[in-house]
């Protein structure tokens, strides 16, 4: 009996172990799934990824997957529901056949799958980490910042220079919403910004600011991962939150 349930638990182990270790030179990427889902059972479902266009990246066949909720899809619950391999390959999509934990918990669109892949960086930094996860940024005004292939050919400098300019939007939106008389305008009441009006406090923001902030992000994940938020507005919401930071070695 001793020896059933060990490998019981070897078995049910297996899929978080594989997907977390690294093959070879591969690394454990996210990819939001597609409005793509069929049910093969009450406990079996195929989803969808699809690739960036141009970027050179693939998942092999047979590759496993890890599947998390969206934090925004369900009530900050980013739990992991089922797991599978990559069954089928056409062009940029991949089609994976997944166990899910619970058949009461349906895979959602941009729900997280994660797989490791080969993404071969220059330089492996903040972007790098960003878009592990998943996690991309945009203008106050519309447009990212960057995509899924803008680490590939990155250098610290060019990452430095994007960093600026996440600065600049973050100072221009507080010049902005000032201007406006924008109502959501508040008092800092604890954190680096403590004691300074917010839309003030943002005027004022610093390219190493915004790398604590990024660190952050890269600390805890899955509350962004598999969306694209306005960087003034999280930034916001981190300045009004405590700046919660990690401790750099």
């Amino acid at each position: 009996m001793k020896t059933y349930l060990l490998l019981v638990c070897g078995i049910l182990l297996c899929p978080v172990q594989l997907v977390a270790q690294k093959e070879n030179n591969k690394e454990l990427f996210a990819f939001t799934i597609t409005g793509y889902m069929v049910a093969a059972s009450d406990s079996i479902f195929v989803v969808q990824v699809q690739m960036p266009a141009g970027s050179g990246v693939t998942i092999e066949k047979e590759q496993m997957g890890l599947l998390h909720r969206n934090y925004t899809n369900n009530n900050n619950d980013t739990a992991a529901t089922g797991w599978g391999r990559c069954q089928l390959i056409k062009g940029d999509y991949y089609y994976f056949g997944l166990h899910l934990y619970n058949a009461g918990k349906k895979p959602q669109q941009n729900d997280l799958l994660y797989t490791n892949v080969v993404y071969p960086a220059k330089y492996k930094g903040r972007l790098y980490g960003l878009v592990k996860n998943a996690v991309y940024f945009e203008h106050v005004t519309g447009g990212s910042f960057f995509d899924f292939g803008t680490p590939l050919n990155l250098t610290q400098q060019n990452e430095d220079n994007l960093i600026d300019s996440l600065v600049a939007d973050i100072q221009f939106t507080g010049r902005e919403m000032i201007k406006q008389g924008n109502a959501q305008d508040q008092d800092i009441t604890s954190g680096i910004f403590a004691g300074k009006k917010l839309f003030t406090a943002m005027q004022a923001v610093t390219t190493n600011n915004v790398k604590d902030f990024l660190d952050y992000v890269l600390a805890r994940p899955r509350k962004y991962a598999g969306n694209t938020w306005k960087i003034a507005e999280t930034f916001a919401t981190w300045m009004t939150s405590n700046t919660p930071t990690v401790k750099r070695n």
